[in-house]
């Protein structure tokens, strides 16, 4: 096998459409090579069209400059560059063990293909520390699986697109559109994180709070099997288009499985719809007032898909019909146990959440309604029956503009919703080769992956109207089968109590080791190297702790919220390249420093968690239903 194939082979198992496109490049090549003999360093391309070279100098004195700028990031774990160039830079970074991911961009498949011919890059393609992306690849949900971790979230402060060379300059438009699609994309992952601690918490004790009732509702498993009573679901939300939607919705309510959000439960119910679930995923008592307002009628024969963080007022109001409440995907919800009860709710909305219920359970296609995600043309933010009004939500001067639903234009839209269709395009994304997606809201904002039909059409090519469908069916796991789950579930609440207090005894003793330490350099007083070396091995030892499967589920999903812009300070620090012992000196103190913030505030998040897990909502007024693991 050819140096090239070995290349190819290897872009193919992670990059299968970059890999394809190399063989158009090859009939259509319009460089030409140049290099001195053997030496790499010396590799330019001249474009035949527009006489341009890559390096407009000698690629090797280019590369020796870029070499020794580049020293400067030799602490990076992550670098991020538009254009390939001649590789060679590239493939000298790489020879740097803490350059965990180089990202690349190369407009041109043509370079790529030369570039491949000799410069072996197989290794780093296979492990994923070269990641190259196309010009067609550059879309929301490519770019925001490389934020996904928050190891790489944590650098968001260092983040820089760097430009390969000089020639690089004639995609300048591309270059801004790239750098704006990483900044928002590192912002959404970072919102996505959560930077209210108190709401986490809050979410965090309604779950201890809610899981003897929980247990006794039908498992979520159970809900994915038996959800498919027809080939497709209907996902009602309460953007301003729903209401012109609603008299051909109810035309078909019976040949179509019914998911409503919780804010279009009552705008249905007064049309004279019944939705078959209504799914509800938030912590605030607010949500209540969807179902409180509600007459018990419009409860029978419907499913309450909740979540077990849900406040009191939600799950008090729900005055019949059959409640199915399950966990989301967060780390302590899936140490408590009980997974026949988990796992949906990963996105922000309850949208999101029944999208990946509807997805689950197996629906050839899911038709969006309502999902404007902006304004509407007169500038109402709600459908016309909305419980808190059509213009609940007002226009602000920090909304921004998103293209509109169709093409042709923009619509004004806010952070906030801008946030919930990011999630909507991933999950598209990810779900599209087994269920298709339609969106017809016919307004609002456009959804990419989607795609957009209107509703009747929808309705004429996708609706079979010849049988009505049969209720969904659901029922409590059997008493027998149940002791055995709560007893899992009490044993497991306990490892996590004994783990929280043991690790806040750790995390309490070094604090006061580093404190200790602190108070002296700032003083003015030096502290040996051999201390200070002993308290960083500390620390990282420590560290290693945090990145452990328990550690993360139970702490660190409330921590991070608390502890992402302290991680990001510290990222900075980290990075600092020393260029003398007293600069190294320097770093190491002010180090410490950050890390006693970091020490301080994580003792205290674990302090707040066992508050939680011990009081268990026992504030709430004693109309909720109880119950005992």
């Amino acid at each position: 096998m050819s140096l090239y194939e070995t290349n190819v082979s290897a872009l193919s198992l992670v990059n299968p459409f970059y890999a394809s496109s190399l063989a158009q490049a090859a009939a259509e090549l319009p460089y030409e090579v140049f290099m001195d003999q053997e030496n790499l360093e010396s590799l330019n391309l001249v474009h035949t069209k527009t006489f341009q070279p890559l390096y407009s100098s000698k690629p090797q004195d280019v590369i020796h400059e870029q070499i020794q700028t580049y020293a400067r990031f030799q602490e990076y774990p992550y670098l991020y560059f538009f254009g390939l160039g001649n590789g060679i830079l590239l493939k000298h970074l790489l020879t740097n063990a803490k350059h965990q991911r180089i990202v690349v961009i190369e407009p041109d498949p043509c370079i790529v293909y030369v570039v491949l011919h000799l410069v072996d890059f197989s290794m780093e393609l296979k492990s994923g520390r070269l990641v190259l992306l196309s010009s067609n690849q550059l879309n929301f949900p490519t770019i925001a699986t490389l934020f996904s971790a928050f190891q790489t979230q944590r650098y968001a402060k260092v983040y820089d697109l760097h430009i390969m060379s000089s020639f690089y300059e004639n995609y300048a438009e591309l270059i801004q559109q790239s750098n704006r699609l990483f900044i928002e994309s590192l912002h959404h992952t970072i919102q996505a994180v959560g930077n209210d601690a108190h709401d986490a918490l809050i979410g965090m004790e309604q779950h201890f709070m809610n899981l003897p009732l929980m247990l006794s509702t039908p498992p979520l498993l159970d809900f994915f099997k038996k959800a498919m009573i027809t080939k497709v679901a209907v996902l009602a939300s309460t953007g301003p288009s729903l209401a012109k939607q609603l008299p051909l919705l109810k035309k078909i309510a019976p040949y179509v499985t019914i998911f409503a959000v919780d804010a279009s439960f009552p705008v249905l119910t007064r049309y004279g719809i019944k939705p078959d679930v209504v799914v509800s995923m938030e912590r605030i008592p607010l949500t209540g007032r969807f179902f409180k307002d509600t007459p018990k009628e419009a409860f029978e024969g419907v499913i309450f898909a909740l979540s077990s963080l849900q406040h009191p007022e939600v799950v008090d109001n729900i005055k019949a019909g059959t409640m199915m409440m399950c966990m989301r995907p967060f780390g302590y919800m899936m140490a408590t146990g009980a997974p026949q009860w988990g796992y949906a709710g990963i996105g922000m909305s309850a949208a999101n959440k029944a999208y990946e219920l509807i997805y689950h359970s197996h629906f050839k296609t899911c038709v969006l309604l309502g999902q404007d995600l902006a304004y509407g043309d007169d500038g109402m933010s709600h459908s016309s029956g909305h419980l808190f009004g059509a213009n609940e939500v007002k226009q602000k001067e920090s909304d921004s503009f998103v293209e509109r639903y169709g093409g042709g234009g923009m619509v004004r839209t806010t952070t906030v919703w801008n946030w919930f269709r990011q999630f909507f395009e991933k999950d598209i994304a990810e779900t599209k080769h087994r269920m298709e997606t339609i969106n017809a809201t016919e307004g609002g904002a456009r959804i990419a992956g989607a795609i957009e039909l209107p509703f009747e059409e929808v309705v004429a090519s996708r609706v079979e109207q010849t049988r009505p469908k049969i209720p969904i069916s659901l029922k409590p796991m059997p008493e027998k089968e149940l002791v055995k789950v709560k007893k899992t579930v009490a044993a497991s609440l306990q490892r996590m109590e004994q783990y929280l207090h043991k690790q806040r005894v750790r995390i309490e003793a070094l604090f006061l080791e580093v404190a200790k330490v602190c108070e002296v350099f700032e003083k003015g007083e030096n502290v040996s190297l051999e201390t200070l070396r002993h308290l960083e091995k500390e620390i990282h030892t420590f560290r290693k702790v945090t990145q452990e499967e328990f550690f993360q589920q139970i702490i660190w999903h409330v921590a991070q919220s608390m502890l992402l812009v302290q991680e990001m300070a510290l990222a900075v620090i980290e990075v600092k390249v020393p260029q003398n012992e007293e600069e190294a000196y320097e770093k190491m103190c002010i180090w410490l420093q950050a890390n006693r913030a970091w020490l301080f505030t994580l003792a205290g998040c674990i302090d707040a968690i066992q508050t939680a897990m011990k009081r268990k909502g026992e504030h709430y007024p004693r109309g909720h239903k109880e119950g005992k693991v």
